[in-house]
């Protein structure tokens, strides 16, 4: 059975059909496909709640359904073969059921209330089971020369793309939609309907490359067919017909809803007092209710058709250009005008174009009754109110504003204008209510108008919304029309400001005074007369009596630690506060109660204070300032012993290696100057033999001398001992260089230095603690560039790294000297020392660098190498790091910058 579906060894591939696609008409598939995605999911996001939730779900699986069906057959007609195509109709028409279905029970899913896993699980795999089902049922609707069979492989992968994607993008809109940054729903729709396009776009085009379509015969005739055919025109006419019928049922039902929406419009209309029109875009009335028909004294018919400038008498050129509220007069009939209040809006499209608009009238006939005969009671104030220099405010039963003068306005900010009318409350602050809450409860519908009473204070608020205090005084008055209320205002802010900076200024001064640990006393020439807390408890006084009663040389011991007497110093430097109104000095006090001296810091300030000059005096015991100096000179001499102790024993170490080094070319060099002085006296024995057989021919004697002396030996061996003995000496030369190299004797401290030279300069330096146990590595860049440093500090620094690394490797192991620059930053360079010694625990990591902190045995070792080490690499404006494994060995990483801008 599978044999007629799937590929076989039997199938033979040789016969397959040539085929290829259309890629515009691919990417117009793959947009449907998106698009009608994002309208079904935004369709129902928007609309599928309440009542007409199941309506709007049928709606949103036809279009998502019929837009898997079109992205198909539009697919289809992208795919071309070398032969005749037809589909059966039958097949082709029923092929979108699976699609529509299986639409509506995803949407159905992921628009309930609760959206869980296995509810996204679900409608994924029903999704992709439906548009599987559509696409391989259409499929068999294709009619052609030959057979149909799929790739397994590519077959079963194209509904697990369908699956994994079907879920994927309902997940999405489903979290999506749940984000609270999220505002719109469309952002959600989008990213859910374009994956959820992709999935039907990636299920049909691995479908499309898993099937084979293959001749009957191997010797069949081909020809190329053009894609375009009636039956495809009928799937075009079938899906425009479709859709018309979609957009004809949303149509129908939006206006069912809109009627429904205008007959409750229309009964609240009928219901109102005030009068209705709409108009269309050319400003012909419409509409109109019952209300405005009476307002106007005419019925409907007269009404409707009319031009609703028509209606308006005023100079406002506003009318019908924008949405507006205005007092306004309308002409009726009967040539008679209504003042009345119109408030209009007008209703535009999408492209700000108006379609109609709509106005409410308020007859305002009687309002305005009233305010003029308030403004004619205004008219008997008015020369009283304005003549008055402080602000009034005259205000109605019903809290408005009737009459202002003109220095109200200049006080609150305000026009007449905008005053008049409008409720007291625009004036009054969230404290002020209360006021006129009590004016109300006590004068408003009393027979006869009584004062309120003295004068009181508050805050208005100006148009600004600033806070003015004010001293109000409130006097009613009766009229024919109810009860006024008269509010005199008057402006206290400058008074408010003063006592308000006078308040602060007595509270900070006196917070101060009180709470300041620091002695603060007053006194004149007859003595001290003020004091606070702290200057008993500093100069050991019970209370502020006694304390007065004491003279300022009573707080001083007779000499001061300069050796002159306290009286003369203070006679100085009383008069140098005098004379610069302020002068602050270190003194010695003493304490009443129990004799002790401390020192002070004190601060003398000469002010004026009731129009006598006195002296304010501050005093601050340091003492304990004193002692924690004192220990601070201890700390740094200390410092100072123990950076020289580590520096005797850098050079004690120094010494031993350079003795050994020295010692080995001096040892031989030595015992060839023995063994030259041997040769020479060989030659000059063998010289003089030569010598004194000249005027004799006797020579054996001579050669004899010769061979025992081994003289030929002699004459080669000797070049040989002069050649080791250079050697030696070139060999101490280095070892001296090296050390000049090291030390930078007599070189500025700041100066450009080539770091590779100088670690190959500590390297020889340090290379009796290092050759016995170690391999060093060298792995120099070939461009490092030279940088400002001083350079003796970072030979310390090296030899202080090579030699703690020495002393890790216990028996055998590698130095590694790493130079290169910083890979991510090539304004600095790095240097890198790495041993394969026994490593650092990660407890110790963290206090390596700290001062006296060591794993070393008492008496090896100060603790101050790396410290000190650390420091110099700070001042070099560096870094350093250490990456440590125990049992494997430590990487100590410095980085320096090439520049020193401040050195």
């Amino acid at each position: 059975m599978p044999d007629l579906f799937f590929l076989n060894s039997l199938t033979d591939m040789t016969l397959a059909y040539d085929r290829s696609y259309n890629i515009p008409m691919v990417i117009v598939s793959v947009l449907i496909a998106i698009f009608a995605s994002f309208c079904s999911l935004e369709m129902v996001d928007r609309l599928a709640r309440g009542d007409q939730r199941y309506l709007w779900l049928s709606i949103g699986a036809l279009i998502l359904g019929g837009g898997v069906w079109a992205m198909h057959f539009i697919g289809m007609l992208a795919f071309q073969l070398d032969c005749e195509v037809t589909y059966d109709p039958w097949i082709t028409g029923l092929s979108v059921l699976p699609g529509i279905f299986a639409a509506a029970v995803a949407l159905n899913i992921v628009t309930s209330k609760k959206v869980t896993l296995n509810k996204l699980l679900l409608s994924g795999i029903v999704m992709a089971s439906g548009i599987g089902l559509m696409h391989y049922s259409g499929m068999a609707a294709i009619r052609l020369d030959g057979i149909l069979r799929y790739n397994l492989n590519l077959f079963i992968l194209s509904l697990a793309a369908a699956v994994c994607l079907s879920v994927a993008a309902l997940s999405i809109k489903t979290f999506l939609s749940g984000l609270p940054g999220i505002t719109s729903p469309s952002v959600s729709s989008l990213m859910g309907g374009s994956v959820l396009g992709g999935a039907i776009s990636s299920m049909h085009y691995i479908a499309m490359e898993a099937a084979y379509f293959a001749h009957t015969q191997a010797n069949a005739d081909t020809q190329v067919i053009a894609a375009t055919s009636p039956n495809v025109l009928a799937i075009a006419v079938i899906c425009i017909a479709i859709l018309l019928i979609f957009s004809g049922l949303m149509f129908t039902y939006l206006g069912m809803k809109i009627a429904h929406v205008r007959t409750r419009i229309n009964a609240i209309l009928a219901s109102t007092s005030q009068g209705f029109v709409m108009m269309d875009r050319d400003g012909i009335i419409t509409e109109c209710n019952q209300a405005m028909l009476v307002l106007m004294g005419i019925d409907k018919q007269s009404l409707v058709g009319a031009f609703y400038r028509d209606l308006i008498s005023t100079d406002n050129s506003c009318v019908m250009q924008a949405n507006y509220r205005m007092e306004a007069r309308l002409n009726r009939p009967d040539g008679s005008l209504l003042p009345c209040l119109i408030d209009s809006n007008s209703i535009t499209d999408d492209s700000g174009e108006r379609m109609y608009s709509f106005a409410l009238f308020s007859d305002i006939s009687e309002r305005i009754a009233d305010e003029t005969e308030l403004r004619e009671s205004e008219t008997q104030f008015r020369a009283l109110l304005e003549s008055t220099p402080d602000p009034m405010v005259i205000l109605n039963s019903y809290g408005l504003i009737g009459i202002v003068n003109h220095q109200a306005e200049d006080l609150l900010g305000y026009s007449k204008n905008e005053l008049l009318g409008e409720p007291i409350d625009i004036l009054l602050t969230d404290e002020s209510h209360h006021i006129f809450a009590k004016l109300r409860e006590n004068y408003i519908g009393n027979a006869q108008a009584r004062p309120v009473g003295k004068q009181q204070e508050l805050r208005v608020k100006t148009k600004e919304g600033r806070g003015i205090p004010v001293e109000v005084s409130f006097s009613p008055i009766n009229t024919s029309k109810g009860l006024l209320i008269a509010a005199a205002l008057r402006d206290i802010s400058q008074r408010k400001m003063a006592e308000s900076a006078l308040a602060k200024s007595e509270i900070k001064f006196r917070t101060l005074y009180v709470s300041t640990s620091e002695a603060v006393m007053l006194w004149d020439e007859r003595g001290f007369f003020d004091c606070n807390d702290a200057t008993l408890a500093i100069f050991g006084c019970a209370t502020k009596e006694e304390f007065y009663t004491k003279q300022p040389s009573d707080f001083s011991p007779p000499q001061q630690p300069c050796g002159r007497n306290s009286s003369d110093c203070s006679k100085e430097v009383i008069a140098k506060a005098l004379e610069q109104g302020s002068h602050s000095f270190e003194w010695l006090h003493r304490r009443i109660d129990n004799g002790n001296d401390f020192p002070a810091e004190v601060v003398l300030s000469s002010m004026e204070l009731d129009g006598k000059l006195v002296l304010l005096g501050t005093v601050r015991d340091i003492a304990d300032r004193k002692q924690y100096e004192e220990k601070l000179l201890q700390l740094a001499e200390a410092k100072s012993q123990l950076l020289q102790s580590e520096k005797m024993a850098t050079i004690g170490q120094l010494a031993a290696g350079v003795a050994h080094e020295l010692n080995n070319p001096i040892a031989f060099v030595y015992s060839n100057l023995g063994t030259f002085e041997s040769y020479v006296k060989d030659i000059l024995a063998v010289a003089a033999a030569w010598q004194a057989v000249a005027d004799h021919d006797d020579c054996a004697n001579v050669i004899a001398l010769q061979a025992k002396k081994n003289f030929e030996y002699l004459k080669s061996d000797i070049f040989e001992l002069i050649a080791e003995s250079k050697d030696g000496l070139v060999r101490m030369r280095k070892i001296v260089e090296d050390l000049k190299n090291f030390s930078r004797v007599g070189e500025p401290d700041w100066q450009s230095a080539d770091l590779q030279k100088g670690l190959d300069s500590t390297l020889n330096i340090v290379w009796n603690e290092l050759k016995y146990k170690c391999v060093v590595i060298k792995n120099y860049s070939d461009d490092l560039p030279q940088i400002r440093c001083i350079a003796s500090q970072l030979n310390q620094v090296f030899m202080n790294l090579l030699v703690n690394a020495g002393h890790a490797i216990e028996e055998k192991g590698e130095i590694t000297i790493t130079t290169r620059v910083c890979p991510s930053d090539n304004t600095v360079i790095q240097v890198l020392i790495t041993d394969t010694g026994a490593g650092i625990p990660p407890e110790n990591l963290k206090r390596i660098f700290d001062p006296f902190f060591t794993t070393k045995p008492v008496g090896q070792g100060t603790g101050l190498g790396l410290s000190i080490t650390w420091g110099i690499i700070a001042k070099h404006h560096g870094t350093i790091e250490v990456n440590s494994t125990v049992g494997i060995g430590s990487t100590f990483t410095i980085t320096l910058p090439v520049d020193q801008h401040d050195a």
